[in-house]
């Protein structure tokens, strides 16, 4: 499906935060989501921790999982004196003895598992930490709203790095419509230098991605196109999910799975 571990965007976790930092509304909006559930919080794929620790200074108890060692690494230097644990660890296979109020993925990571065994293992972690009624919260992009041509190089902005040397970022795109995962490769140009990385993102419609969530054991309460929580429609960009921990056993289209209490 890929031909690499799909972690090159995050090799440069200090340019990475200059680069994608500062959604103070999306932060706020997993924030307020986490005062509406009390409780200790899990952030699944949380990289360098940038939504993690503005909860985390807001006073929520929260831990950070992510695979990426050097992400994690740059998140304890920034949460130093914080109440906050980050832990190094795949969100399918993650595994602890806590359960938790709230559960989310942010950044689009939900688009990082690119297989139907991927996404429910993901859903069967989620199901299987979260106290009873406890919520699931995440975005990921829609289809219908994303133009999922094929695309030749093209300039997608620039950012200021940690030496404040400004880095034009160009890009190209290709999707594999038989998978439903777009093939993004980045460019970052400093002048002296130019870093190429890939990064692979499945794409699931919203009447997909509704069953999956149904199947395993989720109630869906709300879906918004934007953290101001304008109501989904078809043609929205982005899919943010909100969803409830459903007591009720489910099984798949298969009839093979039953989320653990």
């Amino acid at each position: 499906m890929i031909n690499h571990d799909n972690l090159e965007e995050y090799r440069d976790p200090i340019n990475y935060d200059l680069e994608f930092g500062g959604e103070t509304n999306k932060y706020n909006f997993y924030l307020d989501m986490a005062r509406l559930n009390p409780g200790e919080v899990l952030e699944l794929a949380c990289g360098t921790g940038l939504t993690t620790i503005h909860l985390s200074k807001s006073g929520i108890h929260i831990t950070g999982v992510d695979i990426s060692s050097s992400m994690l690494e740059y998140a304890r230097v920034k949460a130093q004196g914080l109440p906050v644990d980050f832990i190094e660890a795949d969100a399918r296979t993650f595994d602890s003895e806590k359960r938790f109020s709230m559960i989310y993925l942010t950044g689009n990571a939900f688009q990082a598992f690119l297989s139907d065994e991927d996404q429910r293992a993901l859903l069967e972690t989620v199901y299987r930490h979260l106290e009873s009624n406890g919520i699931f919260v995440f975005e990921t992009r829609n289809p219908l709203g994303t133009d999922l041509s094929n695309q030749e190089e093209s300039i997608w902005g620039n950012f200021i790095d940690k030496d404040g040397i400004k880095v034009k970022i160009s890009g190209t795109q290709s999707y594999d419509s038989s998978n439903q995962i777009m093939h993004w490769v980045t460019f970052r140009d400093w002048g002296s230098e130019k870093i190429t990385s890939r990064i692979a993102c499945r794409f699931t419609d919203n009447d997909t991605l509704q069953r999956l969530l149904t199947s395993s054991g989720f109630c869906i309460e709300n879906q918004y196109s934007d953290w101001d929580k304008t109501p989904f429609t078809p043609l929205s960009p982005s899919i943010i999910s909100v969803c409830r921990k459903n007591m009720e056993p489910k099984t798949n289209n298969s009839g093979m799975f039953i989320p653990s209490v």
